[in-house]
């Protein structure tokens, strides 16, 4: 079980990272093209993953691992909150689908996105965020009823009782925002 559990460790550093990368994709290119998603950010997808949770359950049989309870996945800059974060793997190294659940908070410097569900499924190469969706930088905010993003096509769908706020980039604001 020792040996599993190392290994299990050792997939998890190198392929859990994925998720982080995706949920920031999701946060930058959500809103306005020139106020939020201007700034392009490198994601380096060889940096480790620091995954902390209550509980852990690697189910073999199912290719899925569970995180429980506190759940706080960490790369760099990036940190994803969650009460349960489900890894699904097809051939034990791929991931398939990754499902982030309750309370759903991933946070990079001034940029934070929030939701009940985020799933990432790797065939169609999406990230849906579900349960009262926000994302927010620094003054500037989007919100709907469920968040799409395509991470191929470079593009985004927020649908059902879309408001988005984007304020004005001057000195005022700026320092509004720095508050």
């Amino acid at each position: 079980m020792r040996r599993y559990k190392n290994k299990m460790g050792s997939w998890l550093m190198a392929h859990g990272s994925w998720f982080i990368v995706v949920a920031i994709s999701y946060q930058l290119s959500a809103i306005s093209y020139d106020s939020l998603a201007g700034d392009k950010i490198a994601i380096d997808r060889n940096q480790p993953i620091t995954i902390t949770s209550n509980s852990m359950e690697a189910r073999k049989k199912e290719n899925l691992v569970i995180f429980k309870g506190d759940v706080k996945a960490e790369q760099k800059d990036y940190t994803l909150y969650s009460k349960e974060l489900y890894v699904y793997y097809a051939d034990g190294q791929q991931i398939k689908e990754m499902i982030a659940t309750g309370d759903v908070k991933i946070v990079q410097a001034n940029k934070m996105a929030t939701g009940e569900k985020a799933v990432y499924t790797r065939e169609d190469r999406t990230v849906v965020l579900t349960g009262n969706p926000q994302v927010e930088q620094d003054c500037d905010s989007v919100k709907g009823d469920k968040i799409t993003i395509f991470l191929d096509e470079d593009k985004s769908l927020v649908e059902g009782s879309v408001k988005a706020v984007v304020n004005p980039k001057n000195e005022k604001t700026k320092a509004k925002c720095r508050q």
